[in-house]
């Protein structure tokens, strides 16, 4: 069987076509793989960057727990807060508290009004809203006395000073407050 000129130059076309595309398809998939190996790359050296990070944080704990003195230390400073988030909410010991609180500051109340308690996962909030009247300074010996309370975490969360035009010097007050439990 021979070839004409045509089927000759028809094939060398057709040999010159699909080496054309076999090329093409090489480099299409070269830098295609090109691609993934940078992608593979750079998420390697993320991973090398979280697991010095890591052993980092490792060799911090471990230096911590290896350090006896700052165990204790941790130890101590949560059982003084455990003491003061008991496990339960007992109203009638705020409410002693609370009033102790308002008879040594002179301030007068007149009504302590529970409110819903609020679970947070490890601790539940119950808040109070207390009203009643104080002068200022009163007023201030109050706040001060529930945030600091050695014995109950109470922390003040709003509050709600007026004048008076009957007695300016004695002021209508509400107060927010919340004391807490750990669950």
């Amino acid at each position: 069987m021979q070839f004409t000129e045509q089927n000759k130059q028809a094939l060398i076309a057709g040999l010159i076509l699909g080496v054309a595309i076999l090329v093409v398809l090489i480099l299409v998939g070269f830098m295609f793989v090109l691609d993934e190996a940078r992608s593979a790359q750079n998420e390697t050296e993320r991973l090398q960057t979280q697991i010095r990070q890591d052993r980092q944080n490792l060799s911090r704990i471990e230096s911590f727990l290896e350090d006896d003195q700052t165990y204790r230390q941790v130890e101590e400073a949560f059982a003084r807060v455990s003491a003061r988030l008991p496990s339960d909410q007992d109203p009638f010991e705020t409410f002693e508290t609370l009033r102790g609180y308002f008879e040594g500051t002179a301030v007068t109340f007149t009504r302590i009004e529970p409110r819903s308690s609020e679970n947070r996962g490890r601790y539940t909030e119950y808040p109070f809203t207390i009203r009643g009247s104080a002068r200022y300074h009163e007023f201030g010996q109050l706040v001060n006395l529930i945030e600091c309370d050695p014995n109950r975490l109470m922390h003040v969360t709003n509050f709600r000073l007026q004048n008076s035009e009957r007695r300016p010097s004695l002021h209508p007050m509400e107060v927010g407050i919340v004391t807490f439990s750990f669950n």
